[in-house]
């Protein structure tokens, strides 16, 4: 092996161990604003809520995590990416504890949008710095295993918070139990070997600044496309995700920790099977089409929206149907 080589294959192993970090601290992002949903029958009864104020826990974390977006990804393409993301994992597990202190509806609503600021930093910094670890054939599937944090963080959470709560007798422990993963892996991540921007493309890429950077992006069609689509899927599924196990106590009468369980079953395990497969499917899409991966992406959502439809009109075993195909769309 050649000196080229040698560099090359520990650029490898590099690029594969900081994508275990960050798939590991994803995980945590998921598992950390996936408490609220399954705890929010207790929180309901101990301060005596409305489904309203309810709904906007998840609706403040939104929005909150949407605007602090914009200024933290330009953080991200400027500034130090571990840094970003170091700070923001420690700042939202920090918060996440707060939650289980805190007496009073309000206080908690306030705390759960700054860990939206926090969890805002993280997207932006680790997609891009995958892209800068992983070239474009192996990109989509560095991504899907990335993502794959999202269905077991969700169903780490799904599968936990119930028995913490259980065991503990009290819903503020699973906030407690969260933050000590995300605070560890906060200090791994400012150890993480940072990529030179642009280190993974084929072509040499400008390092040139780029005047209103964020007017250019929104200039484009596809990417305008990409972020109404998202905007739409995530409106879907955290809807989905934040009543779920609420309705399933209240109307099918499940104890707590088997409704979230069920929630786990039928949201985390058919969006795994999606996203495992996903990466894999749109590289080998992409091999064969110039637009591939946005294909797979379309085709996909449009099979969701075909379950949604059906849902409307089906009774209980057609709702079963229609979430587990959601979930793999």
């Amino acid at each position: 092996m050649n000196t080229l080589q040698a560099e090359n294959a520990t650029q490898a192993a590099n690029a594969w161990r900081v994508l275990f970090l960050l798939f590991l601290a994803n995980l945590f992002n998921f598992f950390d604003r996936t408490i609220p949903a399954i705890i929010v029958e207790p929180i309901r009864l101990e301060w005596h809520l409305s489904d309203f104020q309810l709904g906007l826990l998840g609706t403040a974390f939104t929005l909150v995590y949407a605007v602090a977006g914009l200024p933290l990804g330009r953080m991200a393409d400027n500034g130090s990416r571990k840094k970003l993301m170091g700070c923001g994992l420690a700042v939202w597990s920090g918060l996440t504890a707060v939650n289980g202190m805190v007496g009073s509806f309000w206080t908690f609503l306030l705390v759960r949008m700054g860990v939206g600021i926090g969890e805002a930093s993280y997207a932006p910094a680790a997609n891009s710095l995958i892209g800068d670890l992983f070239p474009a054939h192996r990109r989509a599937r560095a991504m899907g295993l990335f993502m794959l944090g999202l269905p077991l963080g969700l169903l780490l959470a799904f599968f936990t918070i119930g028995a913490m709560v259980k065991a503990f007798d009290s819903w503020r422990a699973p906030f407690f139990i969260a933050a000590v993963p995300g605070l560890l892996l906060a200090v791994l991540i400012f150890f993480i070997r940072e990529p030179k921007r642009g280190a993974a493309e084929s072509v040499r890429m400008s390092e040139a600044k780029i005047e209103k950077p964020i007017r250019r992006v929104l200039s484009i069609p596809t990417f305008r496309w990409l972020v109404l689509g998202g905007l739409t899927f995530n409106f879907a599924t955290y809807a989905c995700n934040s009543f779920m196990v609420p309705m399933l106590q209240r109307y099918f009468l499940l104890p707590l920790q088997e409704a979230a369980v069920a929630t786990g079953i039928i949201v985390g395990v058919t969006g795994l099977i999606g996203l495992t497969l996903g990466g894999w499917i749109a590289d080998r899409l992409h091999q064969r089409f110039s637009n591939g991966r946005l294909l797979f992406a379309t085709i996909s959502m449009l099979i969701a929206s075909l379950a949604t439809g059906y849902a409307l009109h089906a009774g209980q075993i057609g709702i079963g149907v229609f979430v587990g195909v959601f979930s793999l769309g």
